[in-house]
């Protein structure tokens, strides 16, 4: 099987040469995929609907996803194209820009990029505290290493959301080319109105508009273990209500990896006032609509942290996380718990004035934040010189 699997990636690989060599560079065509060909999601849906908004004649669009993956109601203008198809080794070949949440590896793109294509990694975070790419080195697998490599080779322009990214960028991402730092497309929507996302989402899962929301969102375990997770749903409630006299929803969004595990089923610990939005597409959408966010080491804290909204940190495996983090937990400006007993208290007992104060000095002098809504326009600005 293994052997087979190479046979098949060469062949492929072979065929999209012999795309290369017998097509031209369309100097109006984007190719945008993200998260490993599976969602229109991230970084590359909002450059893509920023350009369809502001320029809708000036680019062919084309969004790639795998096989069997169903995309409802694109943006019209938006053409699709399915991974390894023939279409796609054209279409990869010919387009001038390539946009990528996602390593691209050379079995991954199936691309040699040439003349005329410029290929932008937007990677799918602004900031994170967790650690990444060559700073993990030791974790990560020859295969994702290569595959970075090739995909750090091919790149001609990295995105940075602050200073602190841009320093983790030039040590861990190998790669020595330009960063365009200028904020993260995404977080472009954090700058925006969100009462009609607020009503499309309301809508979608049948909730009542008046109340405010509370969104839990830890990140990825791989052991799936519940344990992590459990949170007295009903005692975060009543506490919020007496302390803002506001009815609090509380929504739930896991990480993606846990749709594809039938077997981890959070949903049964849930109560009437609490919604599972763990399939919605959108995170960004999520945070905009949100009065309050409680996460663990996602990178969610450092995108929320500039709506200078209440942001909970709530980590109860601390000691035995294995991933590392690149800044200690107490040292955030983000209240922390271990329990559901801290954060219960931590919600009760928490200060805005001082939290607002604390962020505004993180965003500017911590991490040295870039966002200002927009990333986009700037994006757009860079391809034109090009």
């Amino acid at each position: 099987m293994l052997l087979f699997k190479k046979i098949a990636r060469n062949i492929c690989f072979i065929i999209s040469l012999l795309f290369r060599a017998f097509t031209e560079v369309h100097k109006s065509r984007i190719l945008c995929m993200s998260y490993d060909f599976t969602k229109y999601s991230c970084n590359p849906k909002y450059i893509t609907e920023y350009l369809l908004q502001n320029c809708p004649d000036e680019y062919e669009i084309y969004w790639c996803f795998k096989k069997g993956i169903s995309i409802p109601q694109l943006p019209y203008g938006i053409k699709t194209v399915r991974w390894r198809s023939l279409r796609y080794f054209y279409i990869v070949n010919t387009s001038a820009f390539i946009f990528s949440n996602f390593r691209l590896g050379k079995f991954g793109s199936y691309l040699k990029k040439r003349q005329g294509q410029r290929y932008i990694m937007t990677w799918h975070s602004s900031m994170g505290i967790k650690k990444i790419e060559k700073d993990v080195e030791n974790t990560l697998s020859i295969e994702y290493i290569e595959a970075a490599q090739y995909d750090s080779s091919m790149c001609d322009l990295i995105l940075s959301g602050c200073r602190y990214r841009t320093e983790v960028i030039r040590r861990a991402f190998w790669y020595n080319g330009e960063i365009l730092e200028k904020g993260t497309p995404r977080n472009d929507a954090l700058f925006q109105s969100s009462l009609d996302i607020k009503d499309k989402i309301c809508k979608k899962y049948n909730l009542n508009p008046d109340v405010k929301f509370l969104l839990y969102a830890p990140t990825f375990r791989k052991d799936y273990n519940l344990e992590y997770y459990k949170f007295d749903w009903k005692d975060v409630q009543c506490v919020l209500q007496q302390k803002y006299k506001e009815i609090y929803c509380i929504l739930l969004r896991l990480h993606p990896n846990f749709l594809n595990n039938p077997s981890f089923d959070l949903t049964k610990h849930l109560n009437d006032s609490v919604v599972n939005v763990t399939n919605y597409h959108d995170m960004q959408e999520l945070l905009a609509i949100s009065d309050i966010l409680v996460t663990d080491y996602s990178s969610s804290l450092f995108d929320f942290a500039l709506l200078y909204r209440p942001c909970f940190i709530y980590s109860t495996d601390v000691a035995s996380y294995d991933r590392g983090t690149y800044l200690n937990l107490n040292t955030l400006p983000f209240p922390v718990a271990t329990t559901n007993e801290e954060l219960l208290n931590n919600l009760s007992c928490f200060n805005s004035e001082e939290y607002i104060n604390r962020m505004k000095y993180f965003n500017s002098q911590v991490i040295g934040t870039y966002e200002k809504g927009e990333a986009c326009k700037e994006l757009y600005n860079w391809m034109n010189i090009m």
